[in-house]
């Protein structure tokens, strides 16, 4: 079986077109060892003074795992069309098959290594929806929860109606859920805006999977939103 070799620099690159791919620097640590796998590539390109993604998916096989190698400086708007696209094929392709997951790649600073973080149970919702606006519609099945709605913005995050920033973030985080485990299970609800560069939402996602357990739990559906219509 292949194994994902180890990482020494926070790029990577493809060698039949000698393309880079600039992957995220994180220092959190996650999955460091897959086997069975194949690779999707997502490039950042600028073409007409606008920011593309172009993706390479040539190599990829239903049956084992995917690795989704993305370059940090892609905004959310022209990455998640294209991960929803392709968790679909490797999900009901005709060759699919049951316990094959999807992987985003990113440096771990901590362990000098290659890290991965499973996304395959996440549903993007991109239709300008906001987890309020779908906590009203499903209000029932979430009566029995405290909900807590986080909103990413490049400068700005809320949690609830808590204002904070980038490098408060993991704190006030923590504090909120210190409070609020003593009424309800919490559950997080993710908002993102479409604007929001890859590199920052990855480093908020690493942070909100290490909080999670079972007496915390996060929302599978994530919101990305366009902030002049939320």
């Amino acid at each position: 079986m292949r194994k994902i070799a180890l990482l020494v620099l926070p790029f990577i690159m493809f060698s039949c077109v000698k393309k880079e791919v600039k992957i995220p620097t994180l220092g959190e640590k996650g999955i460091q060892e897959i086997q069975n796998h194949s690779q999707v590539w997502l490039f950042f390109e600028v073409k007409n003074n606008d920011t593309i993604a172009v993706v390479n998916r040539k190599n990829t096989i239903s049956t084992t795992h995917w690795i989704y190698n993305i370059d940090k400086r892609l905004p959310l708007k022209t990455i998640i069309p294209s991960i929803i696209t392709l968790q679909d094929k490797h999900a009901n392709s005709m060759h699919s098959e049951k316990g094959m997951h999807d992987y985003f790649s990113y440096s771990d600073t901590i362990s000098k290594k290659l890290s991965f973080l499973a996304f395959d149970g996440v549903t993007f919702i991109n239709d300008g929806l906001s987890s309020k606006q779908f906590i009203e519609t499903h209000k029932n099945d979430y009566l029995n929860y405290n909900n807590i709605n986080l909103f990413f913005n490049k400068n700005k995050i809320w949690i609830n109606e808590v204002e904070t920033d980038k490098s408060n973030f993991k704190t006030a985080l923590s504090a909120i859920l210190a409070i609020t485990l003593e009424n309800k299970k919490p559950i997080l609800h993710l908002n993102f805006n479409q604007n929001l560069l890859y590199q920052d939402y990855l480093f908020y996602r690493t942070i909100i999977h290490a909080i999670g357990t079972k007496n915390i739990l996060i929302n599978h559906n994530e919101f990305i939103f366009n902030k002049n219509k939320v």
